[in-house]
């Protein structure tokens, strides 16, 4: 029993440091400018770079989204919002103007998140940069 255990366990731990990049992340990392044949690809440090490259424009893209949804909710509410304010400027019961202010207040509170996520995704971007002038010729 300890023989099959030690044997399953040898076979998980060759599994989990064999990283060699699939095709699609190989093209991924050539589309950034890298020359894939200058580089031996079964070194762990170079593995390792390239996937961290790869893992910083995943995480750039996703919050560069994120970002562009807020902005654009911020855009709408924050029009919306003021739409309801000036259509119920002369209303006696000011319901619509409350419901205006809280649009426009949304609106606003939604571009104040946007502004970190750009910021993030360009800190991204610029350490994604970073690694790939490093194996850029």
């Amino acid at each position: 029993m300890k023989n099959y255990l030690l044997i399953l366990l040898s076979f998980i731990s060759m599994n989990n440091y064999s990283q060699i990049l699939n095709e699609r992340k190989l093209n991924k990392i050539e589309s950034f400018g890298i020359n894939l044949t200058n580089f031996n690809q079964n070194e762990q440090k170079v593995i390792n770079d390239w996937n961290l490259i790869l893992d910083k424009d995943w995480k750039r893209k996703k919050t560069k989204t994120a970002g562009i949804v807020f902005t654009s909710l911020s855009i709408l509410s924050t029009a919306f919002g003021a739409k309801l304010i000036s259509d119920n400027k002369n209303s006696e019961e000011g319901v619509g103007h409350s419901i205006g202010v809280m649009f426009v207040t949304g609106g606003v509170i939604s571009a104040g998140i946007s502004v970190p996520l750009f910021i993030s995704s360009s800190k991204r971007k610029k350490e994604r940069d970073k690694l790939i002038k490093l194996y850029k010729e």
